[in-house]
């Protein structure tokens, strides 16, 4: 195709950059000047995704020309159909031979093997821990840019010393201490990652922020705290979705925006000295008193391996089971009609008579805003 070359002779490429699952600026300001160095052009950059994720991204979009295209408003993720369908569109309306998909997410592989059919070279980017096994065999290349790297602060006496040193001028060890932080280290934790600070917390909520030490000052982006986690040990995403996992501690961390997440925060309960690490999530005992703190607790997994499910919709119980499973649900002998059965004013088993095949969510406890 002629078309796939430009006025100035240079190759025509495409990025096409799923910002859901590649957002960090500085990986996405190198990919894209790899493939302007190698193209000589790069003639079309779109980014898809969740609207606040692309918005905290605007100034990369600006910087590199970017055209953003948010998710339709359904609660149906759909970055990944609208980007697949460009690429279509770009091949043979403009005739794009060079596509570079940003992304480490294994849905994207029967479009690099399609466009690859049509003669097309096709490119991935993404960051280390995140693309998908083996995929070499389905792109022509594979190019992984370093995660951000979450220095864990040590817990030890130095922070208790005062921050502001007595006299101007201080010695090598005050240098140090101003000395400018790495590009990719999250905010550094303040006086309170302490061990009687940490003393109140569940083990692992207080393992959790002495990897992510920037969660005690700030929200942090998920795409970034995720790889963190899943180096550190906290779960595999082969068998554990991370928003399954952070649902165990819904009474210290909270997922926004509630539809597709991209923001993780950390919340204090208002006196650690009174906290009792074994009580249920505030979030789901205000909603749930009239049950025993095992039940609240198993409810707020039960309704965390389905988070996207809205009061008064049905599912099939038939296909709840891997779910509630990667959630974390001990389903064991019990039949599934049972499970939703012992919690009778958040679901209602349909048919009403007869073997039940359904299951209604009537409303979720107060508070409860986790999602996939």
């Amino acid at each position: 195709m002629s078309a796939s070359l430009g006025a100035n002779g240079a190759r025509q490429a495409a990025l096409l950059i799923d910002a859901d699952n590649f957002s960090d600026p500085q990986a996405i300001d190198a990919a894209w000047a790899e493939l302007n160095a190698y193209a000589g052009r790069v003639s079309v950059c779109r980014a898809y995704g969740a609207g606040p994720r692309l918005e905290w991204l605007q100034s990369v979009w600006r910087y590199l020309g970017t055209r953003t295209f948010p998710n339709l408003p359904l609660q149906k993720n759909t970055t990944d159909a609208a980007l697949i369908a460009d690429a279509v569109a770009l091949h043979f309306q403009q005739g794009i031979r060079l596509f570079a998909i940003a992304s480490g997410d294994a849905d994207f592989a029967p479009l690099a093997v399609r466009l690859r059919e049509w003669g097309c070279e096709v490119w991935c980017f993404s960051m280390e821990g995140i693309v998908f096994r083996d995929a070499d065999a389905y792109y022509d290349r594979v190019k992984c840019f370093p995660a951000p790297v979450f220095t864990p602060v040590p817990v030890t006496p130095a922070p208790l010393r005062p921050v502001v040193p007595s006299a101007r001028g201080g010695n090598a060890d005050a240098g140090a201490a101003t000395a400018e932080p790495p590009a990719y280290r999250a905010a550094a934790a303040p006086l309170s990652a302490s061990p009687m600070f940490d003393a109140g917390l569940p083990d692992e909520v207080a393992r959790i922020l002495n990897a992510v030490p920037g969660l005690r000052e700030r929200p942090q982006q998920l795409c970034h705290v995720v790889p963190v986690l899943q180096r550190h040990g906290f779960f595999d995403k082969r068998i554990t979705r991370s928003t399954a996992f952070l649902a165990r501690h819904a009474a210290y961390f909270e997922l926004s925006p509630a539809h597709k997440p991209t923001l993780l925060a950390f919340r204090a309960p208002p006196s650690l000295q009174d906290a009792v690490p074994d009580e249920p999530a505030p979030a789901i005992a205000a909603g749930v008193a009239s049950v025993s703190p095992e039940d609240a607790q198993a409810l707020q997994r039960i309704l965390a391996a389905f988070a996207t499910w809205l009061p008064d919709t049905v599912r099939q119980l038939s296909m709840m089971d891997t779910l509630l499973q990667e959630g974390g649900v001990q389903i064991g002998s019990k039949p599934l009609h049972e499970l939703f059965g012992a919690y009778p004013d958040y679901f209602k088993l349909l048919p009403a008579t007869g073997p039940a095949m359904k299951v209604r969510l009537l409303k979720k406890p107060e508070g409860f805003a986790l999602a996939c």
